[in-house]
């Protein structure tokens, strides 16, 4: 069976092919390489420092950390985790890189990994514009919307476990309720309660999964919601006045 390429594979297989219009900006690329076949580690922080000032046109510089990327980056599949990382020789050349960056945003945080240095993104959205700034469009565009479909994702499952945590509290505040209602009945308090709160308690007891929107519009003429809370809420109210209690 043929091997899949990894994300990371995809990707510098994308930027080797992408075109390049302009002679200074193929030169910028190389550059890139000629940089870091320098012995001297300081004499490659110095010109990755100062590359800015060397730059024949705008683009010149991107398509310079494009260079550093494919010799040195790595990105890790959107879909697992959100990480880009230059794995650079020395420290100094990663601090130098990083000012690099940072002349055009985002957050680069310098590491270490199994004793060498990194510089690192954690963060979508500057992963993205990254991407899009060494002129990788269609890897930006595509990590954006990964970016996207995994916080819908997000969103949804934190609404359902909020909507299950409510719906599961409701259920014990329900349960409390009921045996509470059936001990007020067995000792005959149940039945000296007013008219309106003898109903309610009735219902409640015998309507063990409606909501209170759906105990109110059980009632004749139906009552709201917050009616419904306020008699439950009395009647506990009662019963703790009578030492009854639902646990």
């Amino acid at each position: 069976m043929r091997k899949v390429p990894s994300y990371a594979a995809r990707l510098r297989e994308a930027l080797t092919g992408l075109p390049i219009k302009k002679k200074c900006c193929a030169h910028a690329l190389d550059d890139a390489a000629k940089i870091m076949e320098l012995p001297d580690p300081g004499e490659r922080t110095a010109a990755i420092a100062a590359y800015p000032t060397r730059a024949k046109c705008a683009s010149c510089v991107p398509h310079f950390v494009r260079g550093l990327f494919l010799l040195h980056g790595t990105l890790t599949d959107p879909h697992k985790r959100y990480h880009l990382e230059f794995t650079l020789p020395t420290a100094a050349e990663c601090a130098a890189l990083s000012e690099l960056l940072g002349r055009k945003g985002g957050i680069w945080r310098l590491g270490e990994r199994k004793g060498r240095p990194i510089l690192y993104l954690k963060d979508g959205e500057a992963i993205a514009d990254f991407l899009a700034y060494i002129g990788a469009n269609q890897a930006a565009f595509d990590f954006m919307n990964n970016r996207i479909e995994r916080e819908f994702r997000n969103n949804i499952n934190r609404q359902v476990n909020c909507d299950t945590a409510n719906i599961e509290k409701s259920l014990l505040v329900s349960e409390r309720q009921i045996r509470l209602i059936r001990k007020m009945e067995e000792s005959g308090d149940l039945q000296r309660l007013p008219e309106p709160l003898r109903v309610t308690a009735r219902l409640r007891m015998n309507n063990e999964q409606l909501s209170l929107s759906e105990l109110g519009e059980a009632h004749e003429p139906p009552i709201t919601k917050s009616g419904v809370s306020h008699r439950l809420a009395k009647i506990e109210s009662i019963a703790a006045s009578l030492g009854i209690r639902g646990d």
